[in-house]
């Protein structure tokens, strides 16, 4: 009786841990989904958080999935609400995958990221990876080197569960809005009037989601963009009635017939459609260099002015 109790037993403990690889097989497979589809972690264009977009990959073997998924990560989404978490600047120089094991080396342009660059774009490509069923873990290195946290350790093979879910913008929780906005005339002879439809995670402040179009081509034919891309926002902020916005450089030389006060306004304006906002700032660069910028009356902050709004 015993004997048959501990024969028992074994054969219960083997179903267990057949059933947990099983399981574990299964959510792998229910990660990138029957049709082939993975949640590609892009960042939304003010590089603020992470955008998960859904996207069908057709490659058979596990190396071209990989370069494929690093492939989409690095391009330029300009026209979409998204964009690359790997900058042009930094550089993929190889990878290599064994036991499921994904190791890829980066340029040593990847020192010049900030921190929060860093770490979203850490975030995003191991995220993206790992649903893969071929990657269990991903591993970076500097060249040859380990890449190093700020205490000087090693970082060694990352999972999705490495990183907290602060960084999420999940696709799932996004919102309809319909935005004013005010886009300089590609003559520079006013503003144009527009209304867009934009879809913005729940989390995300419409001062953001302004900024964000703004940086987009407008709608209107005879229109401007109002940010190009050689001009970032840093970042955005409300606080009693006053938006701060930092840019990390002039709008005077940002090209074409549009002025850099037409371009000023077109932000103002937009941003003063929003019930919060009556006034805002303007700040170009930041820290120690950053300096506000006045209106013509030496005003710290700026007041819309319709009157600038084109008629018809």
């Amino acid at each position: 009786m015993r004997y048959f109790l501990k024969k028992t037993g074994c054969i219960c403990l083997c179903m267990v841990l057949l059933f947990a690889l099983v399981s574990c097989g299964d959510k792998k497979s229910a990660d990138q989904g029957n049709d082939g589809r993975v949640k590609v972690y892009y960042l939304n264009q003010l590089r603020t958080s992470l955008y998960p977009v859904s996207e069908g990959v057709r490659e058979q073997s596990a190396r071209k999935k990989v370069s494929f998924l690093l492939r989409q990560l690095s391009t330029a989404k300009s026209d979409k609400d998204y964009t690359n978490p790997i900058p042009e600047a930094v550089i993929i120089r190889n990878f290599t995958l064994k036991q499921k094991q994904l190791i890829i080396s980066f340029s040593r342009d990847y020192e010049t990221l900030s921190k929060v660059q860093e770490a979203l774009l850490r975030a995003a490509v191991v995220k993206t990876l790992v649903q893969l069923p071929e990657v269990d873990s991903v591993t970076f290195r500097i060249v040859n080197e380990s890449l190093l946290d700020s205490a000087g350790n090693a970082i060694g093979a990352m999972t999705a569960d490495s990183f907290v879910d602060d960084f999420d913008f999940e696709q799932d929780s996004t919102k309809a809005v319909y935005l004013t906005l005010y886009c300089p005339a590609a003559d520079g002879s006013g503003l144009i009037k527009e209304s867009r439809e934009a879809h913005i995670n729940e989390n995300v402040p419409l001062a953001q989601a302004v900024m964000s179009q703004l940086s987009k081509s407008p709608d209107s034919k005879n229109a401007d963009v109002t940010l190009p891309a050689s001009v970032k926002v840093l970042s955005v902020n409300v606080n009693d009635g006053i938006c701060y916005v930092d840019l990390d450089s002039s709008l005077d030389n940002a090209g074409g017939n549009v002025s850099e006060n037409l371009r000023i306004y077109s932000i103002v304006d937009s941003l003063c459609e929003l019930d919060q906002i009556n006034r805002v700032q303007i700040i170009i660069g930041s820290g120690d260099d950053a300096k506000v910028v006045n209106d013509d009356n030496n005003n710290s902050t700026y007041s819309p002015n319709l009157n600038l709004v084109n008629a018809g």
